[in-house]
């Protein structure tokens, strides 16, 4: 391989080496102080989201008309593959999902147009429709509770909107803080029946009447006196009094004003959604920060200014933090960087014990800070944050830093012990290998290329991964060849290495050893061969066996406990369940905090359902996992007629995928057009799944049916009266839940204004039946006068896939859940028949591991191409390449073993770390085979090609076991899970360390034989040299 030239004249220049590093230093501490700190990397989710409230719409008039109609110009939208619809009572949520390669920006303008044109259609009453994207910067970076014992909701609710909100917004960086829970202020107007039907007035000339006169329009521009005017038409509602004097109509010359039919009130909306902290009345605030600002800045100055204005709060009022994204960052940082000191401590141990000497070790180790900053700046340009990912990153490439300078610092010794000036020893040594080493490094950095091309959340979290490690490797192949010379050429010497030292002694007996070992393999022809072959063998069995999974689960001691009563259930009902269970939840040892959401389950408000929002203890005080406390608790709970699920259980990220994942588990989507047959189903797949000892949980969303009301028209009647049905529908709807009338500003909020009949007139059914929906000419015409009221049973939700009905039923399991999704597959195969138009489908983490496992091999298999090509231009032959690819499958069998052993799954992670080995360990096998090539050039005798043959793959088993152990410590911290959240990357060390740790080994015997082995001439010279030395 060509030499390095730049190695010489830097060497004559030190001087400016060592201002060239500290600069570079300088630049990087620099650079570390401004690098913007974040939980994830900055990515795009390909995946959008739409939300539509119509406060108390059964679901199947939620789907007919609003969701259907939303559905349908959605799915024409170039760019959207899959459309998930959740139908609720009073809600609907939408899920999109992408195709690859789809601009999410572009599309959601195209969603929004689409939606926009179709907006006319949608029912008046129905809140805008909400799209967003999926963002995790949009996440709200504090939840913060406002607690009493003392104050009512109301009084929360107004303490946190009018003084702790706005201390909050005016924080830099934040870009807002909004409130969530307590009682909302209103403006109603309850009709009186009596006075209305004394005037003749229906609800409807009320609502027109308060809209009518509470206008803000555009009029247009006036040019007058040479100035251009902006004219626009106003008449406001300054105050409750305005309202209550705005005229409906008039009667004999008299107006006939608001006060005289209706009682206008300031008050708070009734009472839907309860949330309590531990037990206590609370509110919650929620708080973002802006796109560009640094969470922890972020955070730490939210709890400063928390503790400045805590004093001015009434005594009664508590505030604490519920979640802290800043405080999750620093604890991950801090663990990764506990990590990565420790692994930095090990190396340099590593070094002095083995390296022979303080001073050679002090010179490898040099390269670890110049390659560090150097990648902070590379990191700072790039515009990439400090993440969990980009220090995983960090702290992976430590020990690979020191690979090339320990080869290199080795390297210049040999030629110090040759008796060579520190000059040339140290150009020459730095030439002997700067050619393979410029080759291993860019075999380390062509293996990222393709997991740089992966799609989805595989390849959004290994970008940075790949990216930091990449540059750290770079930037230390760059510091061997140019500051390890320097170093070299001004501390070292002859007698570098400590003889009489143990270690030196203990290398010295490795060396001869190996070599007996090495002579004995070469005597036999097939021994490698055969071993090879039943290393490739033993992968494939293990490959196949092995549990595999998309992402690990992490323990974030965090789960949600969803309870739904009975359909009809009261709030007040609900609120006394969910209290009874937060009391004993609060008698768990393991738990800390449980915020009781009474009302509310996932996004939709409904009366019989609520959310437990369980946090536990330190993980260290605790002897359960989070899964097996969840799954007891839910036992626990359980009782007749009362569904409690477990959701966001896991730390796989749970970023939506448009396929149901959001964590761990496995989820079955049973797809039918009859809602009854999909329940029937799933009932039975629950009862076969509940008592199996592998089943953690099954959660069955059954669709419970729900009790209406429904009023039908009779056209006969109808007609008669000259009255559009609609109109009809709109009076009942206005008298029974009632119309919102516009909305009340004051002090730049917007209060909404609600016409209604006053909240006491239903006490029972038959109170509907007396109101009055009609008028023509004098007379009134009561409800059954045009139609009839009817019960019937509904469905409390609707689930849709691509405009069809689903039902899901997920399982969380014990073990391998890909083996155990063919065990449910099984059952639906041959004990469940499914009916005729009736199928299931698989999402999930399996789903997701499944999608993403296929598309990493592919990325292992264009690493390894890539690899071949590289040291196929270094080498110019396609042999040599051939020779070190045999390192590859060692590596992959260790892995495999080491995971197995470990009992750790086959992931995601694991992957990257199995690609990840394919640039390490190949790196032995360059270096090895050309200093082989160098040795043996030009000899011809057999005793001489043996024994310089010999010699160089004796002079590199240091260097190789140097480098594979530096590498393989500097990831036993990481390995070791120390630390909440290490259990996500764990899998990508222990695939590193097994298979470094037994590729390195067999390196030494495996690409000599093939080296050997693979030419007739060397083989039949090598055999004939072995046999003079036997005789």
């Amino acid at each position: 391989m060509k030499k390095i030239t730049i190695t010489e004249k830097i060497l004559k220049r030190p001087v400016t080496a060592i201002m060239m590093s500290l600069l570079v230093i300088g630049f990087g501490i620099f650079s570390l102080t401004n690098l913007k700190v974040t939980l994830y990397p900055s990515f795009d989710i390909p995946v959008m989201g739409i939300s539509v409230n119509y406060a108390n719409v059964a679901p199947d008039d939620m789907l007919r008309l609003v969701v259907e109609p939303i559905e349908g110009v959605v799915m024409g939208v170039e760019g959207v593959e899959s459309l998930d619809s959740n139908v609720r009572q009073g809600g609907a949520f939408m899920i999109l999902r992408l195709k690859p390669g789809t601009s999410i920006m572009v599309t959601e303008q195209k969603v929004r147009e689409a939606v926009e044109r179709i907006r006319p259609i949608l029912p008046s009453e129905a809140n805008e429709p909400f799209i967003f994207q999926f963002d995790p910067d949009r996440a709200p970076v504090m939840r913060v509770s406002v607690e009493s014992d003392v104050l009512g909701l109301d009084e929360l609710r107004t303490l946190s909107t009018e003084f702790i909100e706005p201390r909050f917004e005016r924080i830099p960086g934040v870009a807002s803080a909004e409130t969530r829970g307590g009682l909302t202020r209103n403006i109603y107007v309850d009709l009186l029946p009596a006075a209305m039907a004394r005037h003749s007035i229906m609800p409807s000339d009320v609502v027109n009447a308060i809209r009518g006169n509470n206008v803000q329009q555009p009029i247009g521009s006036l040019v007058a006196d040479r100035i251009s005017y902006s004219v626009r038409a106003q008449s406001m509602y300054r105050d409750i009094e305005e309202i209550s004097q705005t005229v409906v109509s008039i009667q004999n010359d008299v107006p006939v004003r608001v006060r005289d039919i209706a009682v206008v009130r300031d008050d708070y909306e009734e009472i839907r959604n309860i949330v309590e902290i531990n037990g206590r009345n609370s509110v919650t605030v929620e708080i973002q920060k802006q796109s560009d600002a640094n969470t922890l800045d972020v955070t730490h100055q939210i709890v400063a200014t928390m503790q400045e204005f805590l004093p001015n709060l009434p005594t009664s009022v508590t505030m604490q933090v519920l979640s802290n994204e800043g405080e999750f960052i620093e604890n991950s940082i801090s663990n990764l960087a506990q990590s990565a000191l420790i692994a930095l401590v090990v190396v340099i141990v590593i070094l002095l014990l083995f390296m022979g000497g303080w001073r050679i070790a002090f010179v490898v180790a040099m390269s670890i800070p110049v390659s560090l900053t150097a990648t902070f700046t590379a990191m700072y340009a790039l515009d990439i944050t400090l993440n969990i990912i980009s220090i995983t990153g960090l702290a992976l490439a430590i020990g690979l830093l020191v690979d090339n300078s320990i080869v290199v610092s080795e390297s210049i010794a040999n030629q110090l012990e040759k008796g060579k000036s520190r000059f040339q020893a140290a150009l020459d040594g730095t030439n002997e290998v700067g050619g393979a080493l410029l080759g291993s490094t860019l075999t380390t950095i062509a293996v990222f290329i393709p997991i740089l091309g992966l799609s989805g959340f595989a390849g959004t979290v290994a970008r940075d991964l790949a990216l930091t490690i990449s540059i750290a490797i770079g930037f230390s192949f760059f510091a061997s060849i140019i500051l390890i010379p320097v170093l070299a050429s001004l501390l070292l010497d002859r007698d570098q290495f400590q003889k009489r030292s143990f270690t030196f002694g203990l290398i010295k007996s490795l060396e001869n050893n190996y070599i007996k070992v090495l002579e004995w393999i070469l005597s036999r022809k097939y021994i490698i061969a055969l071993a090879v072959a039943g290393i490739l063998f033993g992968a494939f069995q293990i490959f196949n066996n092995i549990e595999k999974d998309f992402f690990p689960e992490t323990d974030e001691g965090q789960f949600d406990l969803r309870v739904e009563l009975p359909a009809g259930s009261k709030l007040a009902t609900t609120a006394s369940t969910l209290r009874e269970y937060t009391g004993r939840l609060l008698e768990e040892p393991a738990v800390e905090t449980v915020i009781t959401n009474i009302g509310r389950r996932g996004r939709s408000t409904l009366s019989n359902a609520g959310t437990l929002s369980v946090t536990l203890v330190r993980e260290n005080q605790r002897e359960e996992t989070t899964t097996e406390i969840a799954s007891r608790l839910q036992e626990l709970l359980r009782e007749p007629d009362i569904n409690i699920d477990i959701a966001n259980l896991g730390g796989s990220g749970g970023i939506p995928t448009g396929r149901g994942w959001s964590g761990r588990g496995i989820r079955i989507s049973l797809i039918g057009p009859d809602v009854e047959v999909l329940q029937t189903l799933t009932l039975k797949m629950e009862e076969a799944l509940i008592d199996d000892p592998m089943v953690i949980s099954v959660n069955n969303p059954r669709s419970r049916p729900t009790p209406e009301l429904v009023f039908d028209l009779d056209r006969n009647r109808i007609s008669r009266t000259g009255i559009a049905s609609s109109s009809i529908a709109s009076e009942l709807g206005t008298q029974a839940r009632g119309t919102r009338a516009g909305f009340f500003r004051e002090e730049g909020r917007e209060i909404a204004i609600q016409v209604q009949n006053v909240r006491d007139q239903f006490e029972n059914r038959d109170d509907l039946f007396a109101l009055e929906l009609a008028q023509v000419g004098e007379q009134r015409i009561p409800v059954f006068g045009l139609g009839e009221f009817r019960s019937q049973e509904g469905l409390n939700n609707i689930t849709r896939r691509d405009r069809e009905t689903l039902l899901d039923v997920s399982v969380l399991v014990r073990g391998d859940m890909e083996e155990y999704q063919q065990r449910i597959q099984d059952l639906l195969d041959n004990e469940i028949i499914l009916p005729d138009g009736y199928r299931y489908e698989f999402s999930g983490s399996v789903w997701a591991q499944q999608e993403s496992g296929g598309e990493i091999i592919i990325a292992i298999l264009f690493a390894l191409i890539l690899t071949y090509m590289v040291m196929a231009s270094l080498f110019e032959n396609l042999r040599d390449p051939f020779i070190v690819m045999f390192s590859v499958p060692l590596a992959f069998f260790g892995s495999l073993v080491f995971l197995t052993i470990t009992g750790t799954s086959l992931s995601v992670p694991a992957y990257i770390g199995i690609v990840i080995l394919i640039g390490i360990v190949v790196n032995n096998g360059i270096v090895l085979v050309d200093f082989i090539h160098q040795s043996t050039r030009g000899k011809t005798e057999e005793s001489d090609y043996l024994q310089n043959f010999l010699m160089a793959c004796k002079r590199r088993m240091r260097p190789i076991l140097l480098t594979a152990m530096t590498t393989i410590c500097s990831m036993i911290p990481l390995a070791l899970e120390l630390g909440a959240g290490s259990e996500t990357w764990s899998p990508l060390a222990r695939s590193v360390i097994g298979g470094l740790f037994f590729a390195a080994i067999l390196t030494l015997f495996v690409v000599p034989s093939v080296a050997i082995g693979i030419s007739k001439k060397r083989r039949k010279t090598v055999l004939k040299a072995l046999r003079q030395n036997a005789l």
